[in-house]
């Protein structure tokens, strides 16, 4: 694999979330990863970091924007798609999030009747669409208001006229 040169964007993030989790008391480390595409930010401690993941992963997306917004003001403009992780939080959640789409794609095949899923965010919405897309015969579709936008799994042919994958 060939070494990504970090890009101006990625240190600074890095700083702004080390000074949260310093002035917040958590004493812990934050390494930086970039690839084309997004800047990944990973907290490790020695001490559990279940408050700074959040019940559902909440606390991490709460910090991913305050970041986010601090490192743009400071670059002046919208950089590349941020990801904060602790624990190794975001694969896990990722993999029972796909296991979870795949099971009721499963379901949907056999009902034949469309299946709304709980009110997600934006990443995991994608990660359902990307799943079920590769299963022939299923299709998805957002549907609902952030906060509280959904997918629906469903066969082809049953999305609403407009509807948005």
């Amino acid at each position: 694999m060939t070494e990504f040169i970090l890009s101006e964007e990625a240190p600074i993030a890095q700083s702004v979330l080390s000074d949260i989790l310093r002035e917040m008391g958590f004493p812990a480390a934050v390494d930086v990863e970039e690839t084309p595409d997004q800047i990944i930010l990973t907290v490790t401690s020695e001490q559990p970091l279940g408050l700074l993941i959040g019940k559902g992963g909440q606390t991490l997306n709460a910090m991913e924007l305050i970041v986010k917004q601090i490192t743009q003001h400071r670059m002046k403009g919208h950089g590349k798609h941020l990801m904060i992780d602790a624990e190794g939080y975001r694969e896990r959640h990722a993999e029972r999030l796909r296991e979870l789409a795949r099971d009721v794609a499963d379901r949907v095949v056999e009902s034949g009747e469309a299946i709304s899923m709980e009110p997600m965010n934006a990443r995991d919405r994608r990660t359902v669409h990307m799943v079920v897309s590769e299963i022939d015969g299923i299709a998805t579709y957002s549907a609902g208001e952030d906060p509280y936008r959904y997918v629906v799994v469903c066969l082809p042919g049953q999305e609403p006229e407009g509807a948005t994958q």
